[in-house]
């Protein structure tokens, strides 16, 4: 029988269990306050704080699902992919075998939490010993900028977000790196995959917002409130971000809500709203000279072989861009450029540029990026069905459908 502990030893025993203790409770008080808070918000606007943390949830509870098929089809990507493409439209227009086609795009992934995102899939796939019949990856260059992850915006949602995703071993390989980012990772983990910055946005909104007596987005936001909940009486469901029913696809626009979806598409695309978009994204994403971080585009190279090794047929998207707003800088063109033809070449994966595809016009656009759902969505959706359609595009650089 082991001998008694001194009585400072015991002391100091009681002690650290009274503060551990202390610590799960404030931990479970602040847990669920978050989740009172997120229960409280319309998912609408928990997803625009949050920047699709949710999403990102929603989808690893399906993804074991979705890898077990044996004919799926994954359009993998950002926001961009999110908001414009249509895994139905897709699929009407793609000529082969039948393909089960999910849309992968996820709202602030820059290349580092893409690469963690594509290693959960590719280890979905291998679980299940199946592979994908096609994988397309978007690639979204003002994600993997120098000035991206500058942004402490960008920097700390994007840190939520490799919580959700992060294994013990890659916060074992984070802190070898960096001890810090590490124990904010576990941090974010504690507290649920939430982040301070976003439960202070959303107790402001729920304490302040429409408070003020002149808000000059007034109007777009009762419009846009007003096609969500169209959308809601026409679904007659809860839509999670990630909805496994329209596989991946947010959709807004039925004929129920069509008219006022377009009136808000008009005020959302207004030249004054545009200007004011391209400012911010030059701003914290250096959109049209495009200096791009080294180890961000090596993430992004590593996510694109993970997502290549689970897939029968791969393909490096390059999305088409609002070009009546966003004209690159002949140097940025030019690294963007390298940069592309560097990922096929080190990958082995071709590119499908659609970048400059004429038949994209302004009008396809909701924002200085990306495409709107009512004619842009479905014109990416079909191109993108026409041209993988075709054999397999020979390794090309930017410009090479």
């Amino acid at each position: 029988m082991s001998p008694p502990l001194p009585a400072e030893n015991r002391t100091a025993a009681r002690a650290l269990a009274m503060g551990l203790g202390v610590l799960l409770v404030a931990l479970g008080m602040a847990r669920g306050f978050i989740a009172l808070l997120e229960g409280t918000t319309s998912p609408d606007t928990r997803a625009r704080f949050t920047e699709g943390a949710g999403r990102v949830r929603d989808f690893l509870q399906e993804l074991p699902e979705l890898a077990a098929k044996e004919d799926s089809a994954l359009v993998f990507g950002s926001s961009i992919i999110q908001h414009g493409f249509s895994p139905e439209v897709f699929e009407a227009h793609l000529r082969g075998p039948r393909v089960t086609t999910y849309n992968l795009g996820f709202p602030g992934v820059e290349p580092e939490v893409q690469r963690l995102l594509a290693h959960r899939v590719a280890e979905s796939f291998q679980r299940s010993g199946r592979r994908a019949r096609l994988t397309v990856v978007e690639f979204t260059p003002f994600q993997a900028t120098l000035a991206r992850g500058q942004s402490s915006r960008f920097h700390e949602l994007a840190q939520v977000k490799k919580a959700l995703l992060a294994k013990p071993s890659d916060l074992a390989e984070t802190a070898l790196r960096s001890p810090e980012e590490a124990s904010h990772l576990a941090a974010l983990q504690a507290l649920g995959g939430n982040s301070p910055l976003a439960v202070t946005s959303l107790l402001e909104h729920q304490l302040f917002d429409g408070l003020a007596p002149e808000d000059p987005d007034a109007e777009r936001k009762a419009l846009a409130a007003r096609v969500r909940a169209g959308r809601d009486r026409v679904e007659g469901r809860p839509v999670p971000e990630w909805d496994p029913v329209r596989r991946g696809e947010v959709r807004l626009v039925f004929d129920e809500t069509r008219e006022d979806f377009l009136a808000w598409a008009r005020m959302r695309s207004a030249p004054e709203v545009l200007k004011q978009d391209l400012e911010w994204r030059v701003e914290t994403s250096d959109l049209l000279e495009l200096r791009f971080d080294e180890g961000k585009v090596a993430a992004f190279a590593e996510a694109l072989r993970a997502l290549a090794g689970v897939s029968e047929r791969t393909v490096l998207l390059l999305a088409p861009r609002n070009r009546a707003w966003v004209q690159l800088t002949p140097e940025g063109r030019a690294r963007l450029n390298e940069v592309v033809a560097r990922l096929s070449r080190d990958t082995g994966v071709p590119v499908v540029d659609l970048s400059e595809a004429p038949e994209f016009t302004p009008e396809d656009f909701i924002d200085v990026t990306h495409l709107n759902e009512s004619s842009g969505r479905p014109r990416l959706s079909r191109r993108l069905a026409e041209v993988l359609s075709s054999p397999a595009p020979s390794m090309a650089g930017p410009g090479t459908p």
